[in-house]
């Protein structure tokens, strides 16, 4: 079950579908998974619940701020297919959802706390150089830190395959990057900070992304 609050929400109406433009207030989703023992030949029981809170802040004359904050909690004991298995990203495009420089199925947690965390500075900084301000390339700086935990029963109930682990420690990584290029591309300087003896990690990489601006 899913349920959506966004406090004067706006949408576009159309036939068959609707598209939200948001809200000027933060944005509630939250998300109850329940596994029945028994169904569909299932042997697990458990009850999953997720919360994600989304919000845009004006910070003129320093453009504005957009932050995510995703808490959850597993109960009950189930192997960790079925646990939070954190989004990773292995390309070279940048995604504003996932940990930048996580590989895919590098971390899982049965309870866990995220913020993604972006200030678009909307070329305050670059809008100062003379020859550059012509561009309207536009500043941003971001940080996703994540912090879990896994129970030992949860653990232990199904072999982890190479590469999965549970945290102990906050993972976080930052960047820095340039959006509105060519009004249409964005590059991303990416430092990760923690966790860095994983096998087959790097502690700096570059994405790019496209997004029409006007």
């Amino acid at each position: 079950m899913s349920t959506h609050f966004a406090y004067r929400e706006k949408f576009l109406w159309g036939k068959f579908e609707r598209i939200s433009l948001g809200s000027v207030y933060p944005v509630f989703d939250l998300d109850l998974t329940y596994g029945i023992k028994g169904f569909l030949d299932s042997p697990f029981e458990y009850f999953k619940v997720s919360l994600r809170v989304t919000d845009w802040i004006q910070t003129n004359p320093l453009g504005y701020f957009k932050y995510i904050i995703s808490a959850g909690k597993v109960f009950g004991n189930i192997p960790y297919p079925l646990l939070k298995l954190h989004e990773g990203n292995e390309t070279y495009v940048y995604d504003p959802l996932a940990f930048n420089m996580m590989n895919y199925y590098e971390f899982v947690s049965d309870q866990y706390i995220s913020l993604l965390a972006e200030q678009h500075f909307q070329g305050f900084f670059l809008n100062r150089i003379p020859l550059i301000r012509k561009l309207r390339w536009r500043e941003v700086v971001h940080c996703h830190v994540l912090y879990g935990n896994l129970s030992e029963k949860n653990k232990n109930l199904m072999e982890f395959p190479a590469g999965l682990t549970g945290l102990n420690q906050p993972y976080y990584e930052a960047g820095a990057g340039i959006e509105n290029i060519f009004r249409l591309f964005r590059i991303d300087a990416l430092w990760r900070f923690s966790y860095l003896d994983h096998p087959d990690v790097s502690p700096f990489g570059v994405r790019v992304s496209m997004k029409v601006s006007f």
